[in-house]
């Protein structure tokens, strides 16, 4: 507004009292942010540089083009446009005006909008506009205030809550261009202009807008705004420059109402002096030399020859603009917070720092990285709970003693999954929901916490993930271990200063002032930083509860927002605040491995795929990351055609074969003196490969085996004593950075302060098995480091002796084995298992015997025998236990699995059976059971077989199929309804089994007729035949049938408006599930036709349904704003009533159209009839709700 406006209202409004009253009034302005430049047809186009927004707000009763726009001698110049004025001043900005509702006269018949609602509108519009740099790190705001345009943004930055705090945090100056913050000579203005504009805004059926009261008096509304937003800009972390402007020349109000006046009676004065513009942030504000309706004007930015004598139209404009030049610089220039994350983000967080490169040196992109978790509820229980177990069923769990469950790469239920994305969303606890921000993650080496690290930074520097950047304004990566530098663990009293010092702020430059700034925004009570503390299992046992830096560590540990990687071995301290969430790091999940084989692989990648699912002992080995990456990195058709590659020793000898032959070229190795070139590499043999490296092998051997005598995983190069290296070898810190079986803990560290871990705890078992074996062959003691310092031998056969049923040393014996089984020695080693000491009890052993018979070959002489205790043991397991987690594990041998199946009792082979459903189960198993089914066998046994081919999770073959259907046929029931569900499990049927199965929809049993329905609806497209007798389905007298054909109709990707009436039909079925599952179906829908749309609407006086129809209606924009003004009106006004009271929902009128705000955003009809709208909302309304129109009190008087 320019005050001087509202005289001049006043006086058209005398002007006019003679018209007759305007039936229709017009619509008022709604509120929109434009971008006025750079504009596209522009010379400069939005890009990159363009680093902060400047956003202009007008004042009341004006718009954007009145008030920015000087008109005179025929010419107009908006200074905000206009190439030689502001624009040629600003560099890399856009700029923006924003227009919203401030006309002088509002409609009566309306509540008016509130100094709330229209802060609400600006911020909204903003948020709206420029969305994809309202977040952490995006575009910073300067804002230019015309008059009360400057209340209303106070207003807005004021009450600024979680939903606009972006726009908040980015709003970092203000220019306020006589903008009233202590009352004006408007009190002037009111006496003349308010009883006349009172009366003509009362002819004419309008109300005087409210916002007028704002500068009449400095109320205590205005004065207590004016201090909340005099202490909001001196927020330390987001603090914002403040510049104020009044005038100079006076105006005259009677002579706005009575041009005519002679000079003696025009009574000029200011409207906005200097003690109405001012601050107390800004105790003095800058005058300009004009009237206070050209304080938002400019004419030109150079006085010429042809400007009059006494021209101020330069200067002012020099004021106004060298201001905002001023506050740009320092925006870009930062507090010194923001320069402290500015330089973390770009600096610190280098895009090298934050490359995850494959075992290849080629990058993998950060999209593409694939991290998993799982809630651990208690240690390890998430590996032996079934998604849909019933209770007490527990021979559907999967085995905790297989390999996939100690490697942690078996898929958890799905209650039990969390995304990366979703970290910090609420979660439910029983009945309480919990908003988690301390998160401890555990994971073994390898499956991807340091690549969790990175992702983390990266997206969130990126922006990518918008609830993280609601959250938090920066993310903090702390690797742990670097506390235990000598340097830091030297420092008295160490603190957050000197953390950040160190990490971030020491080279190339010391910022002491970022490091202090960093720490300072750690001592308010809502603080934003998010720290990543990397390595908790590397500082925890490091650091004693004497040490000073055991302080500071816990103290790291117990800030509010924290993400803790660990390995399983970490520990937290005592007396720490609670932990909300504790996950697991797990491997990725089958479609997750496909993914990356597509990605890495081109015309290979069904091949590689094949080959995996042909072996199922190596299966689980490949989802986890690394040695999916190594295996992708090792393929070569040639060498896996040569090699029987079917044990877990045979992939993990190939991978290692190929690794040296990558490092030999690194380490720089010659032969008779020459370079070693890679083509001289690809033609040499292993033995060649493993003579070349033996230095390097025993280093590694040792390390590996000292670290699992000891169970340690990360090593530093002194543990290894001198008598220990090769004496060939005098650099061991740059020999052990060249070798791909090992990643260092910071590459930033030196070389003496650098600690190594295997790629994978795997590779490290591999390692000390291949030092084990080498000994045994040798018939030499092995070389056991103390912890002392001392090295203590022990014969390998007192090692098994001693560890044989340790689990730790699970996967160490079955290297071993396999390793001596390549050397043709297993025999002996075998045999020293079955001697002294023995297992009493006996399934510790058998379990044993069975992960070693996994490595080696079929024709070891002693495996016969072991087999046929194995069986003996399946056999008293079935009949003790009721199950068998013996067979459950991949690694049980196939022909005992066959022998005992086919000379099995019923009891034995029904127990298997169930066993076998947590498990990949071979092809000659499937074929097997799937024969009996033609026999004439018992029902239970029928009934256990479909079960189990359900759970197989292969391509079933045909003849399998065929088995199948002709059980659909079988007199018992629960046959029927169990091979229904086995064939569903297929992810493609031909046409001639879905006929089958649609055969069952008219089951007399209504179990079998559910099945049936859910079979078919996992199907991607089926016949109008088909769809049709799942229609007639949607009548069926069990509800349970009725909704699973719902959901079968649902999943087609088009269906039929004859389908679509029947669904529609089911929203006023009698069941709920029913109903909300003909909701579901018609939402999924995009498209509807005009007849569909009517008849959900007419369900929305349904009292069952109308919610549900509600949401359904929502989907289909166009249509749900014919309802806002049209008979449904009165039906969903009640509806909406309801909701509002569970979600942030509102009905209002705004520029002659009816509105709905609602979390997806606004619906909008224009109103035909203001006063059948009028009756159609009182009717619609509860006789008991409070009146909602001000009109009721008077306002005023408050």
């Amino acid at each position: 507004m320019n005050l001087a406006n509202v005289s001049q209202a006043h006086a058209n409004a005398a002007r006019q009292r003679h018209c007759a009253q305007d039936p229709t009034p017009s619509p008022q302005r709604r509120a929109h942010l434009r971008q006025v430049y750079p504009t596209k047809d522009g010379p400069v186009e939005d890009g990159p540089s363009l680093d902060i927004d400047i956003i202009a707000i007008h004042g009341l009763d004006t718009n954007s083009e009145k008030t920015w726009t000087w008109r005179g001698n025929g010419r107009k110049v908006n200074w905000l446009v206009h190439p030689d004025m502001l624009p040629s001043k600003v560099k890399r900005v856009r700029i923006f005006t924003y227009d919203w509702p401030a006309d002088l006269m509002q409609p009566s018949d309306l509540v008016q909008k509130t100094q709330d609602e229209f802060a609400t509108l600006l911020f909204e519009e903003i948020l709206r506009t420029t969305r994809d740099h309202a977040t952490s790190g995006g575009r910073p705001i300067l804002f230019i205030a015309s008059c009360l345009g400057g209340i209303i943004l106070m207003k807005a930055l004021v009450g600024a809550g979680p939903t606009y705090q972006s726009v908040r945090r980015a709003t970092r100056g203000i220019v306020f261009l006589a903008t009233p913050f202590r009352g004006t000579s408007f009190q002037d203005v009111a006496a003349l202009a308010e009883p006349g504009l009172n009366a003509w805004a009362w002819i004419r059926g309008r109300e005087v807008i409210k916002l007028l009261t704002i500068v009449k008096e400095p109320t205590f509304d205005l004065v207590q705004l004016v201090q909340d937003f005099t202490s909001l800009c001196q927020d330390k972390d987001y603090p914002c420059q403040v510049s104020t402007f009044y005038e100079k020349g006076k105006t005259s109000l009677p002579s706005k109402v009575f041009p005519c006046l002679p000079a003696w009676l025009r009574q000029e004065k200011l409207l906005v002096d200097a003690s109405s513009a001012a601050l107390d942030i800004v105790p003095h504000p800058l005058p300009l030399s004009r009237p206070h309706i050209l304080m938002n004007k400019f004419a030109h930015s150079e006085c010429t020859a042809e400007c009059k004598n006494g021209c101020t139209e330069s200067k002012d404009f020099g004021l106004v603009s060298g201001k905002i030049v001023e506050m740009l610089q320092k925006i870009r220039e930062g507090s010194p917070l923001e320069q402290a994350d500015a330089w973390i983000r770009t600096e610190h967080y280098t895009a090298d720092k934050l490359k995850i490169e494959r075992l290849s040196g080629k990058p993998l992109p950060m999209d593409k990285c694939y991290i998993n978790f799982a809630i651990i509820e208690q240690p390890g229980e998430i590996w032996v709970r079934s998604e849909k177990r019933s209770k007490g069923d527990s021979a559907t769990q999967s085995s905790p003693f297989s390999r996939s469950a100690r490697l942690k790469v078996g898929t958890p239920d799905k209650e039990v999954r969390v995304e990366l994305p979703a970290l910090f969303d609420p979660r439910k606890r029983g009945d309480v929901e919990t908003k988690p921000r301390r998160i401890l993650i555990r994971g073994r080496a390898g499956v991807g916490k340091t690549t969790l690290c990175k992702k983390i930074v990266s997206e969130f520097t990126n922006g990518t993930w918008s609830q993280w950047s609601e959250l938090f304004d920066r993310v903090l990566w702390v690797p742990l271990r670097h506390l235990k530098l000598n340097e830091r663990r030297q420092v008295a009293g160490y603190t957050f200063f000197h953390l950040f010092s160190h990490e971030y702020f020491s080279l190339p430059n010391d910022r002491p002032d970022l490091a202090r700034a960093l720490s300072d925004t750690l001592k308010t009570e809502s603080s934003r930083t998010l720290f990543v503390l990397d390595g908790l299992d590397e500082v925890s046992q490091d650091l004693s509860s004497q040490d000073d830096m055991f302080r500071f560590v816990k103290e790291l540990l117990n800030q509010p927002n924290v993400i803790i990687t660990s390995r399983p071995t970490g520990e937290l301290p005592a007396d720490l605040h609670a932990i909300d969430i504790e996950l697991e790091t797990i491997g990725f999940y089958p479609n997750q491995v496909n993914e990356y084989l597509k990605r890495t692989f081109s015309a290979q990648a069904n091949e590689v795929r094949s080959f995996l699912q042909s072996r199922l002992l190596i299966q689980d080995l490949m989802r986890i990351p690394i040695l999916l990456d190594a295996l992708c990195f090792t393929w070569n058709e040639d060498l896996v055609s040569k090699m029987k590659f079917d044990t877990m020793t045979a992939v993990y000898r190939v991978i290692e074969d190929s690794l040296w032959k990558k490092d030999i070229l690194r380490l720089g190795k010659t032969h008779d003196g020459k370079p070693i070139t890679d083509s001289m590499i690809q033609k040499c043999n292993p033995s060649e490969i493993e003579c070349l490296v033996k230095d390097e092998i025993y280093i590694l051997e040792s390390f590996a085996f000292i670290g699992l005598h000891r169970d340690i995983i990360d090593f530093e190069s002194t543990l290894i004593p001198t008598h220990f290296r090769p004496p060939t070898m005098t650099l061991l810190d740059k020999t052990l950075s060249c070798l791909s079986f090992l990643r260092t803990s910071d590459l930033s560290l030196e070389h003496r302060s650098r600690s190594y871990h295997f790629l994978h705890l795997t590779f490290q078992e591999y390692f000390a098995a291949r030092y084990f074996v080498r000994q045994w062959k040798a018939r030499q003691p092995l070389n056991c480091l103390q912890f002392s310092g001392e090295c203590n031998k022990i014969e390998p056969v007192t090692l098994l002796q001693e560890q044989k049923y340790d689990p730790r040393y699970d996967i160490f014996w079955r290297f071993v084995a396999g390793l001596l089984d390549a050397d043709g020695e297993a025999l002996g080693f075998f045999q020293a298992i079955e001697k002294e000491p023995r297992d009493l009890l006996g399934p510790t052993h058998q379990r044993l015997v069975m992960h070693c018979l996994s490595e080696v070959s079929t024709k070891m002489p002693l495996r016969k025998d072991l087999e046929e205790k194995l069986l003996l043991w399946l056999y008293f397991e079935c009949g003790y236990m009721k199950l068998s987690r013996l067979a459950r594990e991949v690694e049980f041998p196939e022909p005992t699995l066959d022998t005992a199946l086919r000379e099995g009792s019923d009891d034995v082979k029904i127990t298997i059976l169930q066993s076998l459903e947590r498990r990949s189960i071979p092809s000659s198993i499937i074929k097997l059971a799937a024969s009996w089914l033609g026999d004439d066998i018992s029902k239970r046994l029928k009934r256990s077989v479909c079960s189990m081919l359900q759970s197989s999770h292969e391509y079933l073959k045909n003849d399998v199929l065929q088995a199948i259907v002709a059980q659909l046929e079988n007199e018992d029931e629960d046959v029927r309804r169990a091979a229904v569900k086995a064939l569903s499990s297929q992810p493609s049927m031909s046409e001639e089994i879905l006929q089958a199965i649609v055969a069952r929809l008219g089951d007399e049993d209504e179990y079998v007729r559910r099945a049936a329905a859910e079979a078919l609806s996992r199907q991607p497209s089926m016949s109008e035949e088909i769809l049709q007798a799942i229609v007639a389905r949607l009548g069926d007298e069990d509800k349970y049938v009725r909704w699973a054909a719902v959901k079968a109709l649902s999943r087609q990707p088009s269906m039929s408006e004859e389908i679509l009436q029947a669904i529609v039909a089911r929203l006023g079925d009698e069941d709920e599930g029913a109903r909300q599952a003909a909701a579901e179906a018609l939402s999924s829908q995009p498209s509807m036709s005009e007849e569909i749309l009517q008849a959900v609407a007419l369900l929305l006086e349904s009292e069952k349904a109308s919610e549900l129809v509600e949401a359904i209606l929502r989907k289909h924009k166009e249509f749900y704003s014919t309802l806002l003004n049209g008979p449904f009106a009165k039906s969903l006004y009640q509806i909406l009533l309801r909701r509002s009271f569970k979600e942030h929902w509102s009905w209002y009128v705004e520029d002659g159209m009816s509105c709905v705000n609602m979390p997806d955003g606004v619906r909008k009809a224009l109103i035909d009839n203001q006063q059948a709208f009028k009756d159609m909302i009182n009717e619609a309304r509860p006789a008991d709700i409070p009146p909602i129109n001000n009109k009721v009190f008077n306002v005023d008087k408050y």
